[in-house]
């Protein structure tokens, strides 16, 4: 066999195997530990913060409009696992003078590093077929998988993080965008927030067009959007704090990741709508529809990894007083100190939902359901 088939041979029987391996380590390793990850996560943030605050003195430099995360490649090769942070104004990639700073995302591309490592060692069983010019070829491709537990992180830890006297003391534009991906390639929203005036109706509008692939990662906060048709819209990790969305249709939209704090859905309608990491903290969610609605936590198919498992989608502290949950799949939920009193679960998956203990006398529970809770 050539060596070239041999390559291939490797990559298609060992490597898909073992990278399957690492990541359902990774996987598991996240889960139980996201929270003590989102800690470290709001620390360094706050330092990155607070050295942008200082170059940003230092520099006179105008007000900041990204905060970029970038992987980068020449550090893998090195074996290290600081990503590039650049704070940039609003001309982003063109900015002249960027800010920069690191942040070091080792506790997820170690998981990388065990991966290559085991490859390297069973490599030298094909006789020198393949190189270690080849692992590192593999390493840098199958680097993309473990960054995504980075993107996952920091979307799970910033709603809270946003507020810390570091990140505000910053000079901002009106429209911020906090991205990750890889230094000057592919990249993700994972938090923004636009102060920057609009016209309510002019955004009804263009929601009313039901547009594809517009609206995903779109900031609709502290807009009044009552009573709007949006049903069938793909708007996913859109941010919604602060919205008025009482009395919408909201049939079988895709919210997965929205951002939903602090806002108003009385009598709103999200049946057959997909919430998987949706949150609506704090929400006043009374006479809400969610039946059917599909919100489970954790990964689809362990056989099969694509993406990091699905953060519970957060009720915490929210009114859901009449809200239908009727055949709703929200295994892992978090119900935490919401107000639950009339809600209806027949037929729903509460596997591992958490609830406050005082919710429970007034949940009508079915006896699987109450043993597949957890109350805290």
């Amino acid at each position: 066999m050539q060596a070239e088939g041999v390559l291939q041979h490797f990559y298609e029987t060992e490597v898909e195997k073992r990278r399957l391996k690492y990541l359902l380590a990774l996987e598991d390793f996240f889960q139980a530990s996201k929270d003590e990850l989102a800690e470290e996560f709001r620390k360094s943030f706050q330092t990155i913060c607070h050295q942008l605050q200082q170059q940003q003195s230092l520099q006179q430099k105008g007000p900041i409009g990204h905060i970029t995360f970038s992987m980068l490649r020449t550090e893998l090769l090195e074996g290290r696992h600081h990503y590039l942070v650049e704070g940039t104004d609003e001309e982003w990639f063109f900015d002249l003078r960027p800010i920069l700073t690191t942040y070091d995302a080792s506790w997820a591309l170690s998981f990388l590093e065990q991966f290559a490592e085991e490859l390297y060692l069973y490599s030298k069983t094909f006789m020198g077929a393949i190189t270690q010019a080849d692992i590192e070829h593999i390493k840098l491709k199958e680097a993309s998988h473990f960054h995504q537990y980075v993107i996952s992180l920091a979307r799970y830890a910033l709603p809270d993080i946003i507020r810390c006297p570091e990140y505000l003391a910053l000079d901002r534009d009106a429209v911020v965008e906090i991205r990750i991906g890889e230094f000057m390639d592919v990249n993700e929203v994972v938090y923004s927030e636009d102060f920057s005036s609009k016209d309510i109706e002019e955004i009804k509008a263009w929601l009313d067009q039901k547009l594809e692939d517009e609206y995903p990662y779109e900031v609709f906060s502290k807009l009044n959007l009552s009573g709007g048709n949006y049903e069938d819209l793909d708007i996913r990790y859109a941010f919604f704090q602060k919205t008025n969305l009482a009395q919408s249709k909201m049939r079988n939209c895709l919210l997965i990741g929205a951002n939903l704090r602090n806002s108003q859905l009385m009598d709103a309608d999200l049946s057959f709508s997909t919430i998987h990491e949706a949150d609506f903290s704090n929400s006043q969610l009374q006479g809400a529809k969610f039946q059917r609605a599909q919100g489970a936590s954790g990964l689809t198919d362990r056989q099969k990894w694509e993406m990091p498992g699905y953060h519970p989608v957060r009720f915490t502290g929210a009114n859901l007083e009449g809200a239908d949950f009727e055949l709703a799949n929200l295994r892992g939920a978090c119900f935490i100190g919401a107000n639950v009193k009339n809600a209806h679960f027949e037929g729903a998956n509460l596997e591992k939902a958490v609830f406050s203990k005082e919710a429970r006398e007034y949940l009508k529970l079915d006896p699987f359901q109450t043993a597949s809770v957890i109350w805290k």
